[in-house]
């Protein structure tokens, strides 16, 4: 049974103790509120200079994000932090953008398809956004009227579309995206990162449906004992049973983050 983190800290103290510490973490929902709209949302300055001082403290920072890399670099604004952007189909080397290079064939399709939805039936339904991400595509529905049934729609068009139907098609909180059909998500870029950074301990947050994929990779690295790891999920009503079952802790919003961030750094 997942278990409260601040109830169970003296399970954190073999990770706050050792510099050599990787701690990676999604954006939105974790270190960042949730917002009406992606461009609404802001890290705090209180959260940055955690950021910071983790950074200093910690052989890695890395934030992991479903938002397009350099979105993911402007909203944060940390400098020497690893960013991972598009759920680990992109990242930045050097301030070099980087992609999967199975994944960047796409591209094209991606775009295609994007512009393709946005003009279907579905714009006659009020507060869908639209969101272009070059190698995904998102739609949230979040300020759709639920009377609308935003998300059947969506679903029921891609799944429908001779295109679409070639492509990745997944879910998020009060979205569903377009991706490359390629194998790469949170759980394959954790794996990549362990593996080139040599990591022992792995600290992971995220709140999405997405961030499971992390959690089943940290599990499975550390039954293989491959490392230490602990996966925190940040709470939410929107978010399935079995992402819960998938973290070893839970919190209750991205205050309870900014306190354990404090907590690490004592």
């Amino acid at each position: 049974m997942t278990k409260y983190l601040f109830n169970n800290l003296k399970h954190l103290e073999i990770f706050k103790n050792d510099p050599s510490t990787a701690i990676l973490t999604d954006i939105d929902g974790t270190i960042s509120e949730i917002a009406p709209t992606p461009e609404e949302a802001v890290v705090t300055d209180s959260m940055r200079k955690e950021l910071v001082k983790l950074k200093e403290k910690f052989s890695l920072v890395a934030v992991i994000s479903g938002r397009s890399v350099k979105n993911a670099r402007e909203m944060v604004g940390v400098e020497g932090i690893l960013y991972v952007g598009n759920h680990g189909m992109e990242f930045l080397k050097d301030n070099h953008l980087i992609r999967n290079p199975e994944a960047e064939k796409y591209l094209s399709q991606i775009k295609k398809a994007g512009e393709k939805v946005k003009t279907s039936d579905l714009s006659h339904i009020n507060g869908l956004i639209f969101e272009d991400k070059g190698i995904c595509y998102s739609i949230h529905y979040r300020l759709s009227n639920p009377s609308e049934n935003a998300r059947d729609k969506i679903l029921n068009l891609l799944h429908n579309d001779p295109e679409c139907k070639k492509l990745g098609i997944s879910e998020g909180r009060e979205l569903v995206e377009l991706k490359p059909p390629v194998s790469c998500d949170k759980g394959t870029i954790i794996n990549n990162i362990v593996e080139q950074h040599n990591l022992q301990k792995v600290i992971y947050l995220g709140d999405d449906i997405t961030d499971a994929d992390a959690f089943n990779k940290l599990n499975e690295l550390e039954n293989k004992r491959k490392i230490k790891s602990a996966s925190v999920l940040v709470l939410s009503s929107e978010i399935p049973p079995y992402v819960k079952k998938r973290s070893s802790f839970f919190v209750n919003g991205v205050d309870d983050v900014l306190k354990f961030f404090q907590w690490l750094l004592k």
